[in-house]
């Protein structure tokens, strides 16, 4: 049976990134020469791989967010018990203010596990969205570049055309609109 490799978006990007970098160079240019199969593939996968990602640091999300609705529903259990619990005690005011000693310790104590799940839960979605941020930040940046270098390179293939054949492919260009 073969096993299958998840690999989030960023590796997918660095492998794209590779495949751009290790591309056979053309002669006196920065310009490269990449199978454009191979490109799409891999930005196809990167495209593919962003919702489930996506996905799962929404899953996170609602996982904090179901240990902290579960944190407070425990926390007012707690309380609740506290309060019972102080209430048979009454008659005797030490053991009662004992009671609520107890019962205010552990509401403080189930808050502040509150807040730090929380905390961790928000830093946690944070960092994730921050990896997506600059994952997609260099992604724009690649494209970018891409796209002028094949700018580039249309015109300087147009150059190298004879005047007729160049005014043929400017009345082309011109109609097909910016589209590279």
């Amino acid at each position: 049976m073969k096993t299958v490799e998840m690999k989030t978006a960023e590796a997918k990007l660095g492998q794209l990134r590779e495949l751009v970098a290790h591309a056979r160079s053309m002669p006196m240019s920065a310009s490269c020469v990449v199978n454009r199969g191979d490109v799409l593939a891999a930005i196809d996968e990167v495209i593919e791989n962003l919702p489930n990602e996506i996905a799962q640091a929404q899953d996170v999300i609602e996982n904090s967010q179901d240990a902290v609705a579960a944190g407070k529903a425990e926390a007012e259990r707690i309380t609740d018990e506290a309060t019972k619990r102080a209430a048979e005690l009454a008659a005797d005011t030490e053991v009662s203010r004992v009671a609520e000693e107890k019962a205010a310790a552990i509401v403080s104590a189930a808050e502040v596990e509150s807040a730090a799940l929380r905390r961790e839960a928000d830093a946690f979605v944070d960092s994730r969205m921050a990896s997506f941020e600059s994952v997609l930040a260099r992604t724009t940046s690649q494209v970018r570049t891409a796209r002028a270098r094949l700018a580039e390179r249309s015109r300087l293939d147009h150059h190298d055309e004879t005047p007729s054949a160049t005014a043929g492919t400017t009345s082309e260009s011109s109609a097909g609109g910016d589209e590279p």
